[in-house]
């Protein structure tokens, strides 16, 4: 399995898997792993050409499979891809982090590329240009965020703006337990289109970055509550938690 993770979890405790958005890696969970010490954050794997996400998602899932109950979620894209993983995995429930439960969340300034998704490009250059431009003028959360997508794999973030947009959820994601943590000044995906269950104050679409503190909370209520719940190495028979 290709992941950075802290040895010396609990065998008895379900596992956090996170995905980090496009053009992320690792780095964005820094504040994450900070309250997460086991945290796992999967490498991507190579896309086949044309590849569904839905797909995509399924060959995954075989890499990165704990073996054993588990929670999975992601940022932006992650989160797209992590609704995917969960219906492959033993997940007891599926956290979104910026992120959209289904393709009709999706603004549509988005959605009116999906019949063109295949011409959708995205300039590498965009990075080093507005670091040599602007670089010095940027709050270090900024920074760091376009070093990570300076650092991505070109072909990798080509596939995945293509593949996101051409996504629609497969029939096994109606079935999961879903938690949506989302910022009220989100612009990638507004908070209006979707059904968050956190809205957090203040945030925009890095909110797992600016507001860590929030995001984490809600992560370890929803972790220590399903887990002290009788049956949590099952992510059947739940009651619903508000």
């Amino acid at each position: 399995m290709n992941s950075e993770s802290v040895p010396g979890s609990r065998d008895t405790q379900a596992p956090l898997i996170l995905l980090p958005g496009l053009g992320g890696d690792s780095r964005m969970f820094r504040p994450q792993r900070v309250a997460f010490p086991d945290l796992i954050v999967p490498e991507w794997i190579e896309p086949l050409p044309r590849e569904p996400l839905v797909e995509y998602a399924a060959r995954l899932a075989k890499e990165i499979d704990p073996g054993k109950p588990c929670y999975i979620g992601g940022v932006s894209f992650g989160g797209v891809v992590a609704l995917e993983l969960a219906t492959h995995l033993n997940a007891l429930e599926c956290f979104l982090i910026g992120s959209i439960r289904s393709h009709q969340e999706m603004p549509r300034r988005l959605a009116m590329f999906r019949p063109v998704s295949s011409l959708v490009m995205v300039p590498k250059w965009l990075s080093p240009f507005v670091m040599g431009c602007f670089g010095r003028y940027l709050p270090p959360l900024r920074r760091g965020v376009l070093h990570q997508l300076n650092d991505a794999e070109g072909r990798f973030l080509r596939w995945a703006a293509q593949a996101i947009l051409r996504w629609k959820p497969s029939k096994g994601v109606e079935n999961l337990r879903v938690f949506q943590i989302h910022g009220d000044q989100d612009l990638i995906f507004p908070p209006q289109l979707t059904r968050a269950d956190r809205v957090i104050a203040g945030a925009g679409h890095l909110v797992s970055m600016t507001h860590s503190a929030a995001v984490n909370g809600c992560l370890r209520e929803r972790m220590t509550f399903r887990d002290a719940l009788p049956g949590a190495d099952s992510p059947q028979g739940f009651p619903e938690l508000d």
